[in-house]
């Protein structure tokens, strides 16, 4: 039996759908308003990475592709125009750089954050290749479909024990960079293989507020686009990487993986309408909590000197992750501790990306409201996570009062989505906090995006 034969004897049902679906996929098979989310994605994952470029976890990683790849190529670092290097290297910086700031979007049932692995790869690899800006939005959303899919397939169990980001991302980056490199089926699979034999991403980083985060968006995307080149070259991966006795469904903690997520309604059910938008500059399963906060203090005209103590009702997953970081010790860890996150939202009324910062954490009105902040396990809000996610507040104020509200949607969801202005003005924003020299010269980059589908080859950058 050959080598070749001897790997593809047994197949994946689901997983080779997924494949053959995504090596089929044109841009014309696309519906409007997919065409059009993925352009506001796109926008909003490129103000995210300007946002996050000068973080030294970001910078470290600018100094390892210049000593270690090349110093010239196609293509570019987000906020680094004087620096081209190969894909690989440019997916690595950009993924890291556009996950620093928590404001990049999220995939509620896959629990994951797409944009920070799809925009990256696609990015890298369609500049090297020349590929249109068509073959980059339809490649961006073959992304989203497997890193999303992905992660409905693998479920909670595996979320309570590994980031998704990193393990479902590296799948998505793989098939991404297939796509864009026009690999054949059998070619695709061994690369989709190749990726999920490197999936990882620990929770550790929660508990030591180091920069573990974006060490995994960046592995996960230069490893993506690794397993597609090898995979173009004749390097073999496994062929049930998802769904076999010793793959990812098995090893990494699912307790009762759904295969039929995998290709259940292709090309009907689109991942990127499924995403969310972050209005707030916080870990997204704040944002319920967040949004019940500032909507109650309106309705009741309180400010947050009225506060007495405020309670969390949420989800097993929210507390899971938000307990690691519960003390708030830096300005990154500060974004995944709800009683911090609730305590800034609460004096300002919002939790903007410029509420975060080293001043804050020596805010004592901030720190200590942060102390009188508790989550509790809501048996009726769990039971319908990741589908949707939750929150219901009881504030009790210095006057005796006790309120409650809940909340069913967050502003940026798929049902109240931002408008074109809002995710604009956000991108402005960020462009603002990572400090762009010309902001009108961003102004028009985004304009570009707006049309991408007309640009041959895909060119949109031109700002510092």
């Amino acid at each position: 039996m050959s080598e070749k034969t001897a790997s593809t004897k047994v197949l994946s049902r689901h997983s080779r759908a997924l494949v053959e679906w995504a090596v089929g996929l044109t841009f014309e098979d696309l519906p409007g308003d997919v065409v059009d989310r993925t352009k506001d994605f796109f926008v909003d994952w490129l103000g995210c990475a300007i946002a996050g470029r000068e973080h030294i976890s970001v910078k470290s990683m600018v100094e390892y592709a210049k000593a270690m790849g090349p110093v010239s190529g196609n293509c570019e670092l987000v906020g680094f125009p004087d620096f081209r290097t190969s894909p690989a290297f440019a997916a690595l910086v950009n993924a890291a750089s556009s996950h620093v700031v928590e404001q990049d979007d999220l995939h509620n049932s896959s629990m994951m954050h797409p944009a920070t692995i799809v925009f990256p790869t696609a990015l890298a690899v369609a500049r090297e290749v020349g590929a249109s800006g068509k073959d980059f939005i339809t490649a961006c959303v073959v992304g989203y479909e497997f890193t999303c899919r992905t992660g409905e397939f693998l479920g909670k169990a595996h979320y309570e024990k590994f980031h998704t980001t990193a393990t479902t991302g590296i799948i998505g980056a793989a098939a991404i960079a297939a796509y864009l490199l026009r690999l054949h089926v059998d070619q695709f699979e061994s690369a989709i293989g190749t990726a999920g034999t490197q999936a990882s991403g620990l929770w550790q980083f929660l508990t030591d507020a180091t920069h573990a985060k974006q060490v995994h968006t960046a592995h996960a995307c230069a490893g993506g686009v690794f397993s597609a080149y090898v995979a173009k070259s004749g390097l073999l991966g496994s062929v049930e990487i998802l769904e076999g006795t010793r793959g990812m469904a098995a090893t990494l903690g699912s307790e009762d993986p759904q295969p039929k997520y995998l290709d259940d309604a292709l090309g009907q059910k689109w991942s990127v309408l499924g995403s969310s938008f972050k209005w707030h500059a916080s870990c997204r399963h704040t944002h319920p909590s967040v949004d019940a906060l500032i909507g109650l203090m309106k309705d009741e005209k309180l400010n947050h000197r009225d506060i007495e103590s405020i309670t969390s009702h949420t989800y097993k997953a929210a507390i899971n992750v938000l307990s690691l970081s519960a003390a708030g010790q830096t300005v990154h860890q500060s974004k995944f501790s709800m009683g911090f996150v609730l305590a800034v939202a609460a004096k300002y009324g919002m939790a903007r990306i410029s509420d975060f910062t080293e001043d804050a954490l020596l805010d004592s009105e901030l720190r200590d409201l942060q102390s009188r902040v508790s989550m509790v396990l809501d048996p009726t809000i769990d039971a319908v996570f990741p589908e949707k996610w939750l929150g219901r507040l009881i504030v009790t104020t210095r006057d005796g009062r006790t309120l409650t509200r809940g909340v069913d949607v967050v502003k940026g969801d798929p049902e109240w989505p931002l408008t074109r202005g809002e995710i604009q003005s956000k991108a402005i924003s960020l462009g603002k906090y990572g400090h762009v020299q010309d902001l009108d010269v961003f102004k028009r980059t985004i304009g570009r995006v707006w049309d991408l589908e007309s640009q041959s080859p895909l060119d949109i950058f031109s700002f510092a």
